[in-house]
């Protein structure tokens, strides 16, 4: 089963535009059409070049169509692969880190 089905996509947006400073710029492909960074299910521990392409891949994406400055997932491994391949000096957030700066933690 696809997640893009049931997928829980509305909730963590309305936490990022709740929290001040903050602007939400959807990217092309999002919710359901949304491109997997390449880390999860084990595919950076047996193809890690395909898993870092992968990220770079949807951070290029992130930069040159949103212009964004982060990326922010609900997913650590995506984090940590994202952060792995950035190289336009666009940095990686798990929403728990906003959530926590916001409320003063």
């Amino acid at each position: 089963m696809r997640r893009g089905v049931d997928g829980v996509y509305e909730p963590p947006r309305d936490i990022l535009k709740a929290i001040p400073g903050i602007e939400l710029v959807e990217m092309l492909r999002r919710r359901d059409h949304a491109w997997c960074c390449g880390s999860d299910g084990g595919v950076k521990e047996a193809f890690p070049d395909f898993a870092l392409w992968t990220a770079g891949e949807r951070l290029r994406e992130a930069v040159a169509i949103t212009g964004a400055e982060a990326i922010v997932s609900a997913c650590p491994a995506c984090k940590e692969n994202f952060n792995d391949a950035a190289k336009d000096g666009i940095k990686a957030y798990d929403i728990t880190e906003l959530i926590a700066k916001a409320i003063g933690k």
